[in-house]
């Protein structure tokens, strides 16, 4: 089958690149996002981290191993700990360019068989960004624009509601930005429950992802569970040349691109504190765990200003 879109950067940083993306975050560039801290604002956009998270099937596993429930009868002093086991895909996270294989090959044409085994992604682990994403990140809150709490089931996002939001919002684009998406979908969890909040949903589409090519975006994150767009834009999984694949935008930027997808980022919060400052850029660090060969990354993201 002919792919209608070839791999736009592989060997763009060489045939050994790994960072895929993330080599547009130059030292000039972080230190550029290191001047819009003024106020001293900062704020998580981690989702919290527990049993009652919007997750599916990749549940969370917290068990205390010790407590203080018996700390007046035995009255000497004893350490409290506990215990997580969590899907790397489940929290608030970055997926890796590990993440999508196609055409037998991971970014930047890394043989997916011999790259990407029991041991995990040989060949563009999450390790790689652990100290790379540190640059300016640009909230486009599209469903504030749009005077919506959230936007609706199946709203498929384009680069001119990224150019409309950004005009209202007083922002331009920079090589290396980090730019996140605010659709408003963390409060169909809330209100309306995890079924709801798993299925039909809004998020960006395929001319998104040439979009965010030309404005040589870092990396891209949402409130979301996918990012993309469910169900998925038909045209989008026919230009990668696997129409039956329901993530094409994933395929696209991470395969293709060699672009991390941040998902389930909280942004709530932030673009309320955005709306009241009138500041819709600032530092964003945002690295992930530092775990060997994994295809994702949990993170606690931090904007700040």
């Amino acid at each position: 089958m002919t792919v209608d879109t070839p791999p736009t950067n592989w060997n763009r940083w060489g045939p050994d690149d790994q960072l895929g993306t993330l080599n547009h975050i130059t030292p000039d560039v972080i230190r550029h996002a290191a001047t819009l801290v003024e106020r001293g604002r900062t704020h998580s956009l981690s989702l919290p981290v527990g049993m009652y998270q919007p997750a599916g099937d990749r549940r969370v596993a917290r068990i205390m191993t010790e407590t203080g429930q018996n700390a007046k009868t035995r009255g000497k002093p004893l350490w409290i700990q506990d215990w997580l086991s969590l899907p790397l895909h489940g929290p608030t996270h970055w997926d890796g360019l590990g993440h999508v294989f196609g055409g037998g090959c991971i970014y930047n044409g890394y043989d997916a068989e011999e790259n990407v085994t029991p041991e995990g992604a040989l060949r563009n682990g999450i390790q790689h960004a652990a100290n790379r994403i540190v640059t300016r990140g640009v909230l486009l809150d599209v469903a504030r624009i749009k005077n919506a709490d959230t936007l609706e089931p199946g709203y498929v996002i384009t680069p001119d509601d990224l150019e409309t939001a950004a005009h209202h919002q007083g922002v331009t684009f920079r090589s290396g930005d980090a730019i996140l998406i605010r659709t408003g979908w963390i409060r169909t969890f809330r209100e309306l429950g995890e079924e709801a909040f798993l299925g039909s949903q809004p998020g960006i589409g395929w001319d998104v992802t040439q979009w965010l090519h030309t404005n040589e975006a870092a990396v891209v994150a949402l409130d979301n569970v996918d990012a993309e767009v469910r169900p998925c834009e038909p045209k989008a999984a026919a230009r990668i040349g696997f129409p039956d694949f329901d993530r094409p935008v994933h395929y696209e930027l991470i395969r293709n691109q060699g672009m991390l997808i941040g998902e389930l980022f909280a942004l709530d919060d932030l673009a309320d504190a955005c709306a009241e400052d009138n500041i819709w850029e600032f530092l964003f660090v945002a690295s992930p765990l530092n775990i060997p060969n994994a295809t994702a990354g949990p993170v606690n993201p931090l904007a700040i200003w």
